[in-house]
């Protein structure tokens, strides 16, 4: 039996050598298989070296870094007799434990690929403490047997001022068009101020920054008597244009706030060109009447080699 690891290694930006630290915990376990065992470092095969949760709804595994860590690649491997069971896992990345950390934003879901018992994952740099592997069905399971984890902890600057750059959205509905949303004018009282998709099935709208930018922060106003269609609304980054970009790693879904006309969400310094805003539901509209897009260029940089795993205090042994 083959075995398919995870390999959830977080390196300093900095070549020193100082010991990472986290703790791995998971929604259950079963027959012993604890969380700690997806960070061992081992990818031999054997029921000694995986996690494995109980059978339950939306199971899920955290690992709770030692800090802030800026996260640009995963690398998920798993046993071959087990490897469908990762099929539509979630990975999030962030700083909250609301719902054990799985509201945090998500940075992809992975997929079943046949004969492919290790899976690279790019997260672009987004910004967390938590790792959750979150698998969002009834009455399963969720095993891994190894992660790796490559990042960064250089600091992260932001300007002041509101990122440029041009927008498009799937269709126009009597001439509110797309740039209206980025006019400059925070004013939801008007045609002239707003941007209107027609009537369709999966409206967006998409911002095309004039360079690649860690995206920080993102203010949406809406008009008050429309400001419930932005309930459920997607916001992803990313550098793809893939089903015109809406496969971007999520950032967040906006909920409707009562008497909130202007709401903040915050992306963690998710890395992209494009910022697209993305309903996900059938006949429906998309209005935005301004979008305010916070973010930095700085370079990120990342070490090629891990230094030290972590610690689990759930098997209380140190890795190295």
């Amino acid at each position: 039996t083959h075995k398919s690891c995870v390999f959830l290694t977080v390196e300093p930006a900095s070549s020193i050598a100082v010991p990472l630290r986290g703790a791995a915990v998971q929604s259950s376990t079963a027959s012993g298989w604890t969380a700690g065992r997806a960070i061992d470092g081992s990818c031999s095969s054997g029921t000694d070296s995986c996690t494995h949760t109980s059978e339950m709804d939306n199971p899920w595994w955290r690992l709770q870094l030692d800090g802030v860590y800026r996260v640009s690649v995963i690398e998920i491997t798993n046993r071959n007799v087990a490897r469908d069971r990762l099929d539509g896992v979630e990975i999030h990345i962030g700083n909250s434990l609301v719902n054990n950390g799985n509201d945090n934003p998500r940075c992809a879901i992975i997929h079943d690929v046949p004969d492919s018992l290790t899976q690279t994952v790019h997260c672009w740099g987004m910004e967390g403490m938590y790792v959750n592997f979150y698998k969002p069905f009834n009455t399963t399971a969720l095993t891994l047997c190894e992660v790796k984890v490559y990042g960064g902890r250089n600091p992260f600057y932001q300007s002041k001022s509101s990122l440029v750059g041009a927008a498009v959205q799937s269709s126009t509905y009597l001439g509110w068009i797309a740039g209206q949303a980025i006019d400059g004018s925070c004013s939801p009282d008007g045609k002239d101020r707003c941007s209107y998709t027609g009537q369709m099935d999966n409206p967006w709208w998409r911002l095309q920054l004039d360079g690649v930018y860690r995206v920080s922060v993102i203010e949406i106003t809406n008009m008050y008597s429309t400001r419930k269609w932005l309930d459920g609304v997607e916001i992803h980054i990313g550098n793809s244009l893939v089903n015109n970009g809406n496969d971007n790693p999520r950032c967040a879904i906006i909920h409707d706030v009562p008497d909130g006309l202007t709401q903040t969400v915050h992306c963690w310094g998710m890395e992209g060109v494009y910022v697209n805003f993305y309903k996900p539901f059938n006949t429906t509209y998309l209005m935005l009447c301004e979008v305010k897009v916070y973010g930095g260029r700085n370079p990120f940089y990342q070490s090629k080699s891990s230094l030290v795993w972590g610690w689990v205090y759930e098997c209380d042994i140190w890795l190295g």
